[in-house]
């Protein structure tokens, strides 16, 4: 698996949380969609936040960027702190995130940081298809 490095400025996601099993996520994702689609609102980028994980259950947001956020409602809002990511491409959609997560855990050199991973999805403007990559904070 590729990876990079990235260094990011503190950003801020919102979007509809959750603190349950991993299955309960895609309904988070269809919600979320939802009020996108209702409300107009076009994204290149959303977010998975993975915000803390613990007996089974996730505290999970599937969100966007704050700043294009105007107007949902029953929203969370977390802080992505910025820092250095350890970056990789998943290959396999969305049932392939957690064996991406695994093997980045699993990497020779990096130092991880105290702090929430993530996932990426990349839907750029004029495709119905989207790419995934997983961020996991290291030092």
């Amino acid at each position: 698996m590729e990876t990079r490095i990235v260094e990011v400025e503190e950003f801020k996601v919102k979007g509809v949380g959750m603190i349950g099993p991993l299955s309960e996520i895609p309904g988070k994702w269809d919600v979320l969609n939802k009020e996108l689609a209702e409300k107009g609102i076009v994204t290149e980028e959303s977010f998975g936040l993975c915000l803390a994980m613990k007996d089974g259950e996730i505290h999970y947001i599937a969100g966007i960027k704050s700043n294009l956020a105007e107007g949902l409602e029953n929203i969370e809002e977390a802080v992505v702190p910025a820092g250095k990511f350890i970056v990789a491409k998943v290959q396999g959609g969305v049932h392939a995130i957690q064996t991406a997560f695994t093997v980045l855990m699993e990497t020779d050199g990096i130092q991880l940081r105290n702090c929430f991973s993530f996932e990426r999805y990349i839907h750029p403007k004029g495709s119905d298809g989207f790419e995934i990559e997983v961020w996991l904070a290291i030092e």
